[in-house]
């Protein structure tokens, strides 16, 4: 299938903001995720003709995007030290104060990588089962096993957080 530049750009404008925010949750850094996100474009730009159905571009941008970021996370230059706050704070974020959006952070930080990144794709980047299921190379039931007991480990997460809270309270009154 022969795809356009402007075909192209148009994916380029339509999903920058998508991968950039991906890239972010990944990295933590403004920066490393301009560079991952401008990465996976330039790979995208090159093997565009690998792709067979137009309306897979999201889930195929997503996937190079994954790509992208493990090859960079083997690199010995890649940033060793992140603290936890940065890594889950996202930048167009207006509520980064607010005590449940920390909460929910603090919670998303201590599930493992797999089920964060479902998590992330599902809920803060709008994509379907399906597209998460394509871009990370996934059976579909996978990934609706890892948001399950993604969301059953968050609930218990927080819960557990407000207990301790109502218990500090109560302790300090």
């Amino acid at each position: 299938m022969k795809i356009s530049d402007q075909t192209f750009d148009d994916w380029v404008h339509e999903y920058n903001r998508l991968l950039f925010g991906l890239a972010y949750w990944w990295t933590g850094s403004c920066t490393d995720a301009e560079k991952l996100t401008q990465e996976a474009f330039l790979q995208a730009y090159r093997s565009r003709q690998c792709l067979r159905d137009e309306a897979a571009v999201k889930s195929w941008l997503v996937g190079i995007l994954c790509h992208c970021h493990s090859q960079m996370c083997r690199k010995p230059s890649w940033r060793d030290e992140i603290s936890l706050e940065e890594l889950l704070v996202d930048p167009a974020d207006q509520n980064i104060f607010d005590p449940e959006a920390i909460a929910l952070r603090r919670a998303l930080g201590k599930l493992d990588e797999e089920h964060r990144l479902a998590v992330v794709m599902f809920y803060f980047h709008e994509l379907s089962y399906r597209e998460i299921a394509d871009s990370l190379e996934l059976p579909l039931g996978t990934v609706v096993s890892r948001l399950s007991r993604a969301r059953k480990a968050l609930v218990e997460l927080l819960d557990t957080n407000r207990r301790s809270s109502v218990v500090q309270e109560v302790d300090g009154i």
